[in-house]
């Protein structure tokens, strides 16, 4: 099968498209024919070895030193089931399915093998492979953190960084839940983000919500640019910090404090959540924000995408192996 390789750390053009060996199929496993899957700011971070500050060794001792040790990236895919192994029971050849294993990866490839009790969902009638791998990585994120957080209906929202895939999930999730939202966002996409249930918009370019005088329950950091010392005075006392971009010097000052709310990495992963999404997709209560999409031979330019720091939801990649499938 085909698969995009990256053997070392740098920039897109260090991506390859180059045979690699088929996945087996063991007893329990499922196996899916990819027809989309998202080159995600994970893919493209570890891609690039550019990790938050003070983490690099950490990473080279866990990832690899020079390059990925797992050398197909990719978090979450779209497809058709192809196989499944002879104890499988909930899955069969041909059903339509999202699935991925989180920093395992191994998404950018024409076939991936799951555990049928892995992170797998089924897709609903009528919703396209593409769209059901974009709001995988964006929604699977702010369902942990909206867990571990314990954000409740009734309570108000800031997001910084409305934009990026874990950014319009957050806003569409906040706004299926009742909470009352503020997204912090460029003004060029500030209609689109109104339109995706954001009741105020704070544009960046014009102004700095730090020194906005709301008061929140919640603040979601998607950027990384604001630290909780910066941003403890939007809270309300019980307020809480999601912070999901931030360096490890943020982790360690997070211990102990209850305000502020980390991932769970091994966590994130699962098939409830991946279940959750599919429904409000088939729903229509998640919409799907395709930033731009790409031929898997294209997958070096999703990279550039990526790298631009620019895109507004997902950069989707499709392989002609999992056929088509109109939403």
């Amino acid at each position: 099968m085909r698969a995009a390789v990256v053997e070392r750390y740098g920039p897109p053009e260090v991506v390859s498209v180059r045979e690699v060996p088929m996945p087996e199929v063991a007893p329990d496993t499922v196996l899916i024919r990819v027809a989309a899957t998202c080159v995600n700011s994970g893919d493209a971070r570890l891609r690039a070895l550019r990790v938050p500050r003070g983490a690099g060794l950490l990473v080279r001792m866990v990832k690899g030193w020079s390059g990925p040790k797992q050398p197909i990236l990719g978090f979450e895919v779209a497809g058709e089931v192809a196989a499944v192994g002879s104890a499988v029971t909930r899955y069969k050849p041909g059903d339509p399915v999202v699935a991925g294993i989180g920093f395992a990866e191994r998404g950018h490839a024409e076939y991936l093998a799951v555990n049928e009790i892995g992170a797998i969902a089924m897709i609903p009638e009528g919703v396209g492979y593409a769209d059901a791998a974009s709001v995988i990585f964006g929604g699977q994120t702010v369902l942990h953190f909206f867990e571990r957080g314990r954000v409740q209906a009734g309570e108000s929202i800031l997001i910084n960084g409305a934009t990026g895939a874990v950014g319009v999930a957050a806003v569409q999730i906040a706004r299926d839940m009742g909470l009352h939202v503020t997204a912090v966002c460029g003004s060029r996409n500030a209609e689109l983000i109104r339109s995706l249930g954001a009741e105020r918009v704070i544009a960046y370019d014009h102004e700095d919500f730090i020194a906005d005088s709301a008061r929140y329950d919640v603040i979601m950091e998607n950027v990384g640019n604001a630290r909780f010392g910066r941003i403890a005075h939007l809270l309300k006392p019980c307020g809480r910090m999601l912070q999901v971009i931030g360096d490890l010097y943020d982790m360690i000052a997070a211990t102990g404090n209850r305000q502020v709310v980390v991932a769970k990495g091994e966590e994130q992963v699962n098939a409830a959540a991946y279940a959750t999404l599919m429904a409000m997709l088939g729903e229509g209560r998640l919409r799907p924000v395709i930033d731009s999409s790409y031929r898997f031979e294209e997958i070096i330019e999703a990279h550039r995408r990526v790298d631009e720091g620019r895109k507004v939801g997902s950069v989707v990649v499709t392989l002609d192996s999992g056929g088509a499938r109109a939403g």
